[in-house]
């Protein structure tokens, strides 16, 4: 038997040897490079390639046409294996095609349990290697239609060549960046952010893609918060680690790009022993501020500052409750604090720039960072809550008052004591807090919402005023939480705040007698819990952390005393994923398919080599 250089029997040959194993390459592609599985991506969102419909569609036409062409192709080997002698001298060659095609595998399959069809089927010969094409045969009839099942249309993003990109279709990006970052002033920052912070509504997302980036070797799937799609959110009760805040696209669509923001850490714990503060086991108990006044001292040489909130006079604790009073110790890192000089006020030491040391030997420090030791914000709170004031003769259905209170610290029981005549002991509660910051640029992933390479940055343009300027995460919390007795000083109400925060809000109660709300009694039912303070202090962390890179969506005023509606700009080294029906996985898996296409293709290639081009 020798090769036939007829052209219909060449033709045929090429058909079986290269058209199945093209097909099977062609769809094993399409697999790798375009079926992209949707749990690859973050967010819950779906990315792929262009081209997805096109693609599709061509997959459609070739698998259509594959079992024909292969048939074709198909014929020819057959009439080459019809050649060979041991083939040829069969009386019936149709009953050994019958081997290859479907109406023969179900008399074969008949002959098996009908009695009596198996000596009928068996009298016109059989042969391994006509059953092994009947096998590859067979095979094709099973890829081909199940690949048409392993692949379906979603919506998704893809994302163009950068290149190509002119600067008018880059993203434009709502946040701060560098060059207006100390823009704002500091009590407008720390005001907004104080409202949200005792709303106890779930932390605001980020604006436009509200997507929050986390860095390379974190899970994100075991995340608290909204970390699985968008809008992201900072958890309300948990702490979190090595994310980055960037300015987002304001369509909504994510982005890779090199960007500016600002990366942050921050948990923290319940405390019931004072030896395990850091600042707050340096406190001098010999300090008693008169009641409803503030007073701090600087410990740890000057590292660290303690600032004392009393909450036992009367006209500051009857506007939350009249039954409840309290003290608070905050303590906090704030190195090299800047104190009013005769020569004038020293360059802040709050901001994410450089820290002015002065004195003998006056130098310049960087600003601790994400790299460095964490910041500490530590805060103990003594209660007295108490049944004065909650008399059924005066109060209309006066609540029910729980006494309970858990996670003390024993030791400072009675460090403070209420102001009344019965100087009753209050205990304690405490909580402290580690936290990283700093700005710099990162790489930002769009597709898994993951940034990497961040570098800080050190040269943050400063404000033409001290009063302008983004403080640190580690200052601007603590500054938050007193902003009413920071702004006041003297006779400010705090507490209702972190009763707030955690959605304990003021409780009105109407006496006796009276329609007027003018008279209504102030009351709390029950303590905060050290559990609830861990869980507000959390919450300041958060929204600050938001309200540092986006300003709560809020507009703001620069170092010239104009307004901005919104921070905003082009980045130039942005690439926006755009918006297309792309190609994921259907029902049937592709690895299954591609063991039947790659068989096939095998099989169609020995074949045509060994008997399509053969006469």
């Amino acid at each position: 038997m020798a090769i036939a250089w007829q052209p219909g029997v060449i033709f045929r040959g090429i058909l079986i040897t290269i058209f199945p194993l093209a097909l099977t390459v062609y769809f094993l592609a399409i697999w790798r490079l375009f079926l992209v599985p949707k749990t690859d991506n973050a967010n819950n969102l779906i990315f792929g390639q262009p081209s997805g419909t096109a693609v599709y569609y061509s997959w459609f036409v070739l698998a259509s046409l594959g079992l024909t062409i292969f048939l074709h192709g198909r014929e020819g080997v057959e009439d080459g294996m019809l050649s060979r002698p041991k083939w040829a001298a069969i009386g019936n060659p149709n009953h050994l095609k019958s081997h290859t095609q479907i109406d023969g595998w179900l008399r074969a399959l008949s002959s098996m349990f009908v009695p009596g069809r198996a000596a009928a089927y068996s009298n016109g010969g059989t042969s391994v290697t006509w059953l092994l094409l009947g096998l590859v045969t067979l095979l094709g009839y099973i890829g081909l239609p199940l690949s048409g099942l392993t692949m379906e249309f979603d919506t998704g993003y893809y994302v163009g060549n950068a290149a190509q990109v002119s600067n008018d279709q880059r993203p434009r990006m709502i946040g701060f960046q560098k060059e207006n970052w100390n823009a704002r002033f500091k009590f407008d920052s720390r005001q907004q952010a104080f409202t949200s912070w005792n709303g106890a509504s779930r932390v605001s997302p980020p604006p436009g893609a509200g997507v929050i980036y986390t860095a390379t070797e974190e899970d994100r799937s075991s995340l608290a918060g909204n970390f699985a799609k968008l809008p992201n959110s900072l958890p309300n009760n948990t702490g979190v680690s090595n994310l980055f805040l960037a300015p987002q696209a304001d369509n909504s669509d994510p982005v890779d790009a090199k960007s500016w923001g600002l990366a942050l850490s921050y948990q923290c714990s319940v405390i019931t022993k004072l030896s395990d503060f850091t600042i707050l086991s340096q406190r001098n108990p010999d300090v008693e501020p008169g009641s409803g006044k503030a007073y701090g001292y600087d410990v740890l040489g000057s590292r660290a500052t303690i600032e004392v909130y009393n909450q036992t006079m009367s006209g500051t604790k009857v506007h939350f409750a009249n039954n409840l009073q309290a003290v608070a110790e905050v303590g906090y890192h704030w190195p090299y604090r800047q104190r009013k000089q005769s020569g004038g006020i020293q360059a802040p030491s709050e901001c994410y720039n450089p820290i002015n040391i002065p004195g003998p030997g006056a130098k310049t420090t960087p600003y601790p960072g994400m790299d460095d030791e964490p910041q500490i914000l530590e805060m103990i709170l003594w209660q007295n809550l108490t049944a004065s004031g909650v008399n059924p003769n005066i109060v209309q259905s006066p609540p029910s008052l729980d006494f309970t209170l858990t996670d003390t610290i024993q030791e400072l029981l009675g460090a403070y004591k209420t102001s009344d005549k019965a100087q009753v002991p209050m205990a304690a509660i405490g909580v402290r807090c580690t936290s990283n910051s700093a700005v710099g640029t990162a790489q930002l992933d769009g597709r898994r919402a993951m940034f990497n390479n961040f570098e800080r940055s050190d040269d943050t343009p400063k404000a033409a005023s001290n009063t302008q300027c983004a403080e640190r995460l580690s200052i601007g919390v603590p500054h938050l939480l007193f902003t009413t007795a920071i702004e006041k000083r003297e006779d400010a109400e705090w507490l209702s705040y972190f009763y707030g925060s955690v959605g304990k809000f003021k409780q009105l109660y109407s006496q006796i007698d009276t329609h007027f709300m003018g008279n209504a009694v102030p009351l709390q039912s029950s303590y905060l819990q050290a559990e609830e303070l861990r869980r507000s202090l959390i919450r300041a962390y958060a929204v600050y952390s938001m309200q540092l890179m986006y300003n709560a969506g809020a507009g703001y005023v620069d170092s010239n005393g104009t307004y901005h509606e919104v921070s905003e700009f082009v980045n130039e080294e942005a690439v926006r994923y755009t918006q297309a029906t792309v190609l994921v996985p259907g029902i049937v898996p592709s690895a299954v398919v591609a063991v039947f296409l790659s068989l096939w293709a095998v099989g169609s290639f020995c074949f045509g080599a060994v008997y399509g081009f053969r006469r």
